[in-house]
């Protein structure tokens, strides 16, 4: 993979990871949330699986602890989604993040202008305008990053996954239940082949191609349902995203309407579409992206630059999260670098006291349910017997700070991506004219 490309899908890692994202572990008030959590606890609390530490007690001898595993109630159904991409002409514009982190004078790599420039009936203007501006910032480059870091993180084994591209028509780039290897592949493959789009903005056929994706029996290319799982036993959503109106077909409010009679196709299939408006303005009409989320019972987003759509991809709901907890109840401290991702995989870490430690773990879902699990974990603080022993205690000591503070500057990176959201939201709403203006 070439070396700015790596470096742009792990700048967006940090923000990310899928589908992606994280949230920051909130404090415990009191003791007494830990003495209300098995009252809250759901009778199918089995929903709350912790990974790590496996067993229910367990011995250490490092200060800090990691804490894995899923929080997923609806995640126990098998499901399937498809991640749908805009690669229309406006996908070239800049994100309004610097995706690559080369800074604001970046410009397009030598290796991508010459895999372009070998390209017949390239669009003319097009290797002048890359040349000029750094294609790694731009849309097109935050909806490529953020489609594989999301993708890195899904068990891909629960969840197929599907890549649909779309401009003036739609294609699919890796059908259902494509390895991990096959959908990387396809999005690299992208990001040298969209000259070819750079159109049209045809949303409906875009949300047309990823239903039928989605539908095993639909025919030629069709993926197999997996072993014991009808299609009716699966959750199927959309991902989309897209920074701009649809303009075809042309004529009217046929573009509009177009997208919104796929939209309740999907919805009437029992597909959910979660739309993610990149680089959006705030609007006082009738907006179609909000209106194809509301007709399938999806999640919408209108974000003021579509590099924002780097942190908040990992709203999506897959599996209706919409809080989780993580408590050292003996020293009161939550967890430290605590990130959650679209499928409820979670993890973090939790500093121990000597002596015992009674680590509890909350989680709620959207719909209400609550569950509850909890670890008990001794740290042995006594010195090691040996200088062998103290080398290895240190050389695991030593991973586990690296890895939390790696984790750490993660999620602080994505709470100043989400602070620095809301404050813009917030500026549009009070001054609407100075949102609306070109940064």
């Amino acid at each position: 993979m070439p070396t700015r490309h790596r470096r742009a899908r792990w700048s967006l890692a940090l923000a990310l990871a899928a589908l992606c994202a994280a949230a920051p572990a909130r404090a415990a008030d009191d003791a007494l949330a830990a003495e209300r959590a098995p009252a809250r606890q759901a009778a199918d609390g089995s929903w709350l699986r912790v990974e790590a530490p496996a067993a229910a007690q367990s011995t250490t001898r490092l200060g800090f602890t990691e804490v894995r595993g899923q929080a997923a109630r609806r995640g126990l159904r098998p499901q399937d989604f498809v991640i749908v991409i805009d690669v229309s002409d406006s996908s070239l514009r800049p994100s309004g993040w610097d995706v690559d982190g080369d800074g604001p004078h970046g410009r397009t790599g030598p290796a991508l202008l010459a895999r372009l420039a070998a390209q017949p009936e390239l669009p003319p203007g097009l290797l002048e305008q890359l040349r000029e501006g750094d294609f790694d910032d731009s849309v097109l480059a935050a909806e490529l990053a953020a489609a594989d870091a999301l993708i890195e993180r899904l068990d891909l084994g629960r969840y197929r996954v599907a890549l649909v591209a779309f401009s003036d028509e739609a294609k699919l780039l890796a059908p259902l239940g494509s390895t991990r290897g096959r959908l990387a592949a396809a999005l690299e493959a992208l990001r040298g082949d969209f000259p070819r789009y750079l159109r049209g903005t045809n949303f409906g056929d875009a949300i047309a191609t990823a239903q039928l994706a989605l539908t095993p029996e639909a025919g030629a290319g069709r993926s197999p349902v997996a072993p014991g799982a009808s299609p009716g036993e699966r959750e199927r959503s959309i991902l989309f995203l897209s920074d701009g109106e649809p303009t075809l077909p042309p004529h009217g409010d046929a573009a509009r309407q177009h997208a919104l009679w796929a939209a309740n196709a999907a919805a009437a299939a029992g597909i959910r579409l979660h739309a993610f408006e990149l680089g959006g303005e705030m609007k006082r009409g009738p907006d179609v992206f909000a209106a194809m989320a509301r007709a399938t019972g999806g999640h919408f987003e209108r974000l003021a630059r579509a590099g924002d759509a780097i942190a908040r991809l990992r709203r999506t709901d897959l599996v209706g999260l919409s809080e989780l907890r993580v408590t050292n109840a003996t020293t009161g401290q939550p967890a430290r670098a605590l990130r959650t991702f679209p499928d409820g995989s979670f993890d973090g870490f939790v500093e121990l006291a000597p002596g015992r430690n009674h680590v509890q773990l909350e989680a709620a879902t959207s719909d209400g349910s609550r569950a509850a699990a909890e670890r008990w974990i001794d740290y042995d603080a006594s010195p090691p017997h040996d200088l062998e022993e103290a080398r290895a205690q240190r050389g695991e000591a030593e991973a586990l700070l690296d890895e939390l503070r790696r984790r750490t500057l993660e999620t602080q990176v994505w709470a100043d991506m989400e602070r620095e959201r809301r404050a813009r939201k917030l500026q549009m709403e009070i001054h609407p004219e100075a949102g609306a203006s070109p940064e």
